[in-house]
């Protein structure tokens, strides 16, 4: 450690007499020797830095601040004490620690989300394994932006309770509901929480945009489609047929070869088991979810799913062409394909995420 010695005796020179750059040159210089020798350092040796940077690091400008966070976030054993310092520096400054130093544990993040406020609360938000503690703490003081931003960090766990209080929210915010439903850790009862608020959001939207006269035919027709493709009952069929469409399928798939067009082809063909097992694949559901959203007792449930997907009405009438009871009357086509190009596709995604969900509970 004798260069740190050196290094302090200029420092004490620097701190008296030096010019902003000169400390800033003395700074770099802590810092290098550091980073070359951090690996074979006690936590001993790593204390001695963190006195000396730490007392250099308050008599510097804001960019040679900011360099010095960049460099020490990544870093396993940094100095504990100037990381703490840093992250409660401005946001420019604390960002990269905030975001990246291991540092840092549950205890420091909330106290540091106390003192600082939201803009160390999202740098916060970005970090891998946030923990219960950080997470509950985020959502019940970080208000709206804060909360999807925890709630989209797919590595952060939450605790029952926080879970929960997410969820209360989303019956109330449709982008959280989508955010949401893109998560794989929700329990089970909070995911028909979420899907009974998705089909509250999509049944409202529908009655907005659609004339008063096709509201009220269509005011169900979201949950009903939605619950039919979460009870997922087998259809009858042949599962031979199933099975050796499913491997065409996905050899097609893994060549890049399988799109909506090629479903759509094989609906206007009536090739039902590879069009079935086409919507499977692209929409990422089991074969018993989407068997019944095309051939199950509800039609606007593959409304829901090609709007999900982005398809066109060509495909979907083509899908739908696939059921006996298709085409008994133009004036129910006609109000499929209104309530098709009514649905918004946000909406029908947020419910496709909660079904992929519920489909893939055991």
């Amino acid at each position: 450690m004798s260069a740190v010695g050196s290094l302090l005796r200029d420092l004490e020179s620097t701190m008296l007499r030096g010019s902003n750059e000169e400390r800033a040159d003395i700074l770099s210089r802590l810092t290098d020797l550091f980073l070359a020798t951090a690996v074979h350092m006690d936590e001993e040796q790593v204390g001695v830095f963190d006195v000396v940077i730490g007392r250099l690091s308050r008599a510097i400008e804001l960019r040679a601040r900011v360099e010095l966070s960049e460099r020490l976030a990544p870093v396993p054993n940094a100095p504990s004490g100037i990381v703490r310092q840093l992250a409660l520096d401005e946001i420019a400054v604390a960002r990269a620690v905030l975001v990246q130093s291991p540092r840092l544990n549950d205890q420091d993040l909330v106290a540091i989300s106390a003192a600082k406020g939201r803009d160390h609360m999202l740098a916060i938000t970005e970090r891998p394994e946030l923990g219960e503690p950080v997470t509950d703490f985020l959502i019940l003081r970080g208000g709206r932006v804060v909360t999807h931003a925890v709630a989209a960090n797919q590595t952060a766990r939450f605790s029952r309770h926080g879970m929960g209080v997410l969820v209360m929210r989303a019956a109330q915010d449709d982008a959280l509901q989508h955010t949401l439903g893109l998560r794989r850790d929700i329990p089970a009862e909070l995911v028909d929480q979420l899907m009974t608020a998705a089909k509250n959001s999509a049944r409202r939207r529908l009655s907005e945009s659609l004339e008063p006269v096709l509201a009220g035919e269509v005011d169900g027709a979201v949950e009903r489609g939605a619950d039919a493709i979460a009870a997922g009952g087998q259809m009858p069929g042949e599962l031979g047929a199933i099975s050796a469409a499913l491997v065409e399928i996905r050899e097609l798939n893994e060549a890049g070869l399988l799109d909506e067009a090629k479903v759509r082809d094989y609906a206007r063909d009536g090739a039902a088991e590879h069009a079935i097992c086409g919507v499977a694949v692209l929409a990422q559901l089991g074969l018993p979810a989407s068997e019944q959203i095309i051939l199950g007792s509800d039609r606007e449930a593959v409304l829901l799913v090609a709007r999900a997907l982005g398809w066109s009405w060509e495909t979907t009438a083509a899908l739908i062409s696939l059921r006996k009871d298709f085409g008994k009357s133009q004036a129910s086509v006609d109000r499929a394909r209104e309530s098709f190009r009514n649905l918004a596709q946000g909406t029908a995604q947020r419910v496709l995420g909660f079904l992929r969900m519920r489909d893939a509970k055991p």
